[in-house]
């Protein structure tokens, strides 16, 4: 039979693994998810280009923006904005789950 020690110790490694696995299926969804905005962008993106052949140099004010037309072209660069933020946030987590995993090798 196991003495207080060594059961808390135990229960400890266990509760550590089960926090392991939700954080990893949490990193697979926001990686299917950055994924996912990944071809929303690119779908964007080609649909553009063939609508527009290229940016007309007179419209290349900040006005530019209020034309019916370009309303792709933001919502390309907020899909952009979400996949950054998405993956930003996936490599911090995973460098802050490394850091514990680290550490509790390191006491152990």
């Amino acid at each position: 039979m196991r003495n207080i020690d060594e059961r808390l110790i135990r229960m400890h490694q266990r509760a550590s693994e089960i926090k392991r696995q939700e954080d990893m299926s949490r990193l697979r969804v926001l990686g299917s998810l950055s994924g996912g905005l990944l071809v929303c962008l690119v779908v964007v993106l080609q649909q553009l280009q063939n609508l527009h052949h290229g940016v007309m140099i007179d419209q290349s004010t900040g006005s530019s923006l209020l034309d019916d037309s370009v309303g792709g072209y933001v919502l390309a660069a907020i899909i952009s904005f979400f996949a950054g933020v998405i993956i930003t946030v996936v490599i911090y987590k995973y460098r802050s789950w490394n850091e514990k995993k680290d550490k509790t090798e390191e006491k152990a």
